[in-house]
């Protein structure tokens, strides 16, 4: 692990699903893929583009504010990429999904969010999966770039860039990497796939626990068995939806009050994210369910 340094930084960045930010056009999140030969057949570099965001494999999840990363698969059966028949495929993909903020050059910062769950598996492959949120600066030219990264171990995460890592010039990119084989992408193979897993990722909640405690929210018992007790400091809670860590949606109400229970009950034990919705905006708060 690189870049976890004791500075201060002057710009905050919390995983956003739907930011805008960024100087490239447009702004907000992409893709970038490189593709290299596996390393039996020598591991040579092939090309690198840019790469639709579905496509590399990301979910984004503007309502959950999460993101599901999975294995690349390529719908392309040409044998350049796969081989009838056989689950992994016959190159090795590096998806970057990505802000970049040139903007950020010659500045403090820090990069922010929470893996909610990492459960990829590449057992069976020739190929390990690798797995990375990262701030990259990169020359002026694209010739080189320093990488500072998280393994993505569940948890929350902060890298950060002191002002002396980089120039006015150079390019910042700020986001998350999956490295390893693609996968067979014909329908039956769907559950072998599956079972390869994903990471979930969020914002850092805990960045603005005591904000949200003070002003907007506060939230008990969390974890909880049996409910949630939800009570709004100021404005009335139009609507409060909760989904779990894949992004679907499983529950929703409308208490047009300053408090609301939600029943846990017949939830699965695990992390759930609640949108919570006032007329002043909408707040992502963390959930667990023991």
């Amino acid at each position: 692990m690189m870049g976890l340094q004791l500075i201060t930084a002057q710009t905050v960045i919390n995983f956003d699903a739907s930011s805008t930010a960024g100087t490239t056009t447009p702004p907000g999140w992409g893709g970038f893929m490189n593709v290299s030969n596996k390393p039996v057949d020598g591991g040579a570099y092939q090309f690198g583009s840019a790469w639709g965001v579905a496509d590399l494999i990301a979910i984004v999840d503007t309502g959950a504010n999460t993101l599901t990363l999975k294995p690349n698969r390529i719908g392309d059966t040409d044998p350049y990429w796969q081989t009838s028949g056989v689950l992994e495929g016959n190159k090795v993909m590096d998806a970057t999904f990505y802000i970049q903020d040139d903007n950020l050059a010659a500045t403090s910062f820090t990069f922010n969010g929470e893996v909610i769950s990492n459960t990829l598996n590449s057992t069976g492959l020739s190929v390990p999966f690798v797995s990375t949120a990262f701030i990259k600066v990169f020359a002026a030219d694209y010739s080189s770039f320093t990488a500072y990264t998280y393994d993505m171990s569940v948890g929350d995460f902060t890298i950060a860039l002191d002002a002396s890592q980089s120039t006015a010039g150079q390019h910042i990119q700020y986001g998350f990497e999956v490295v390893g084989v693609n996968i067979n992408s014909d329908p039956s193979f769907d559950a072998a796939y599956d079972a390869l897993g994903s990471i979930v990722v969020g914002p850092n909640m805990n960045l603005s626990v005591d904000e949200a405690s003070e002003s907007k929210f506060k939230i008990y018992p969390n974890p909880t068995n049996n409910h949630w007790n939800i009570v709004s400091n100021s404005n009335l809670i139009e609507s409060i939806t909760v989904y779990d860590v894949l992004g679907k949606q499983v529950a929703t109400l409308i208490p047009n009050s300053l408090d609301a229970s939600i029943d846990s009950k017949a939830f699965p034990k695990g992390v759930y994210i609640a949108k919570i919705s006032t007329v002043t905006g909408s707040q992502s708060i963390r959930l667990v369910k023991n």
